[in-house]
Parts: structure tokens; C-alpha cells; sequence
């Protein structure tokens, strides 16, 4: 999606939707379906900065928002895009959060209706409410069984299927964490790490970026950096092998690792972007295992107050690993995105999922 920036004001509003309406997919303000994310906090991490050699490390805490999550920001302005287009009704599948956001959201819309299709590992992850017009699936496998059923489902029953990375809804939501946190820094940053499984929270940052740069809101484009866990790192993978696409010796058999919000074996239809955009950013794909990501989760608990999820950790020990490496200077501003809270946001009965056989 782009847009006419020489038309953009963006105002002073508690609602993100507003305050950044000319930079989002969204037609009508009246259409936004605003579900009470954002204005999240972004803090100067100082005594964890220090502790891991960077004195400029700031933290976007995306805890904060109604299901702990950033996947909030995505809900939003998805839903909004799909009923300014018609779709009051669509298939989803997820590892927890983006199910969590969808279903969280479209309960309060009794108009709409979503089918969450989940892996049966996952499925504790879906906290969403007991409701008519939310339904869970569980389906036998990992994200790939489930996105493989939920495809199916859709077109069995003609209902929309959400393309996830593809839906520009998603990846303009995803923008809002990084847009609100340039606003909020009082610097810019000159690294920016989140983890990844698709990458579409980083590939909206980088388009946001971009606006800002062309508005004069941000001097230079920042380094980005995807973060994945050693023991499914299929991103990492190919990007080391200097590959342009997933190859089959990169697709990872049985994901498996501390970060269950990342466990994605087979990326291959949005890693090339994601490739493209590491590369002109001259940032990296980077992997860290099971020590490296307990470490920052426990300084990220104890130096920063944060019960920051494990895929957060995944992205501080990247940072950390970096700068051990002198990939990152102790002279640059980093900015990391907690993406999401260690924590069960569950507060209502949750209904009981349909069990579907795995795709054959």
C-alpha cells in the first residue's frame, strides 16, 4: 500500500488508528476498529544496557497492549481492511497470538465471525472467548498442518482465507509498534531487532521507515535485524547459505524450541522479501540457542522488569550475541521490540475446540 505523503498530518490522538489514519489501508476513521491497542511504553533500558555492553538500548514494550502481545496492532487495522472490503466472515490459522488478537477482536463484533485453526501444541496459546462467532480447530501437527487444514476448510466452504503476511492490514498494523516508538525515542535508532517466523512485524517496520524517512521524521534507516532460535531457524538457514529462497535443506522436519510464537519450519513464501529487505538495510538473520535465550530472558526479568515472552529473549540474545561479535557497536542506538508477555492473558472461559484430522 502506498500513499499520497505529500497529504499526511498525522494528529494527536490516543487512538493509533487516528493518529496515524493517512498512513494506514483504512478508508473511513468511522470504519476503525480500534481494540485498545497501543501507546505502549519505549524505555532506556539502563541498567540492562550496561550489563550487556550497550548503553543506548531501548525496549518497545508491546506487553502492554490487551492480549500482551503486538499482535494487537495487526487485529486492528486487518479487521478493519477485510470488513472496508466486504469480509465479515474469514479463516485464519496461527501458533497462538495472531489467533488470540483475531479472536479477541472479533468477539466484540458479534457481526463477524473467525475459524482459528490451530496445531494441537499450540492450542492452550488461543485464548480467546467463548463466544458463537469465535471458533477454534485443533488439528493434529504443527503451523504448516494447520494452515494446510485451514485452506482447505476455506475452500470446502467458500469462507474468505486471511493470507496473513499478504494481507496488507497485517503488515500496516505491524508498522504501528515501530512508528510509535520513533516517536517516543529521543534518538533514532541505528539498529532495530525483533524475532521472527514470516517476518511481517519487521517487513511493516521497514516500510514505516521508509514513510518516515521520506516525511523528515527519521534521519537515516536503521539496520535490521531478524532474530530465530537455533532449533528452528530455517530463515537463518538459507540467508547463511546465501540462498534467495527456502530450499528444502533448510525447511526444518519437526520444529521444535523455547519460542513457541516462532516455531515456523517452512517460511519460503516470505523470507525472499524479508531477504530483500535484511539486505538493503545492511542488517542479518541471526540464530541463538537455548543458553543464549534463557540468559536474556532472565536479565530481561531481573535489569528490566519486563515477563517478557521467549521469542522477546530470542531477540535480546541476538543483540547480545552481536555485540559480543562487534556486529554491533557500543556507540549505536538499538532498539528491540518485546513483542509479547510471558504470560497466560486468558480472563473468560475458553470454548472448547473442534478436534479436525490431519491433512493427508
Amino acid at each position: 500500500m502506498f500513499y499520497d505523503l505529500s497529504r499526511v498530518e498525522l494528529v494527536d490522538d490516543t487512538n493509533p488508528l487516528r493518529r496515524y489514519f493517512d498512513l494506514l489501508p483504512i478508508e473511513a476513521e468511522a470504519s476503525a476498529m480500534w481494540l485498545g491497542e497501543g501507546n505502549t511504553p519505549c524505555v532506556e533500558a539502563i541498567d540492562l544496557g550496561r550489563a550487556v555492553g550497550l548503553p543506548h538500548l531501548f525496549l518497545k514494550d508491546e506487553t502492554k497492549n490487551p492480549t500482551h502481545t503486538t499482535k494487537d496492532r495487526m487485529a486492528s487495522v486487518a479487521l478493519t481492511f477485510l470488513v472496508e472490503h466486504d469480509v465479515t466472515e474469514f479463516v485464519v490459522s496461527s501458533t497462538g497470538n495472531s489467533g488470540t488478537a483475531f479472536g479477541t477482536g472479533v468477539a466484540a463484533h458479534p457481526e463477524m465471525c473467525v475459524h482459528i485453526f490451530c496445531g494441537l501444541d499450540f492450542l492452550d496459546r488461543v485464548n480467546v472467548p467463548d463466544v458463537p462467532n469465535v471458533k477454534v480447530y485443533g488439528v493434529a501437527g504443527n503451523y504448516f498442518a494447520a494452515g494446510t487444514a485451514a485452506w482447505g476448510f476455506a475452500q470446502r466452504t467458500g469462507i474468505p482465507y486471511e493470507p496473513g503476511f499478504f494481507n496488507p492490514g497485517r503488515r500496516e498494523g505491524s508498522k504501528l509498534a515501530y512508528l510509535e516508538a520513533l516517536d517516543q525515542m529521543p534518538v533514532d535508532p541505528d539498529v532495530v531487532v525483533q524475532a521472527v517466523s514470516g517476518g511481517m512485524g519487521l517487513y511493516g517496520a521497514y516500510k514505516g521507515f521508509c514513510e518516515y524517512l521520506l516525511l523528515g521524521r527519521l534521519r537515516a534507516m536503521p539496520r535490521i535485524i531478524c532474530a530465530q532460535q537455533s532449533r528452528c531457524a530455517p530463515m537463518h538457514a538459507a540467508f547463511r547459505d546465501n540462498s534467495a529462497t527456502i530450499e528444502d535443506r533448510h525447511i526444518v522436519a519437526a520444529p521444535d524450541g523455547l519460542a513457541t510464537a516462532i516455531l515456523r519450519s517452512n517460511p519460503s513464501d516470505t523470507y525472499p522479501e524479508m531477504r530483500r529487505v535484511v539486505e538493503r538495510t545492511n542488517g542479518t538473520i541471526e540464530a541463538v540457542d537455548d543458553v543464549e535465550i534463557l540468559e536474556a530472558h532472565a536479565l530481561l526479568r531481573d535489569l528490566a522488569d519486563l515477563d517478557a515472552c521467549y521469542a522477546s529473549a530470542v531477540a535480546l540474545a541476538a543483540v547480545i550475541r552481536l555485540r559480543r561479535q562487534n556486529l554491533i557497536g557500543i556507540d549505536e542506538v538499538v532498539l528491540v521490540n518485546i513483542s509479547g508477555a510471558d504470560r497466560d492473558p486468558v480472563v473468560w472461559p475458553r470454548p472448547r475446540p473442534t478436534l479436525v484430522e490431519p491433512p493427508s
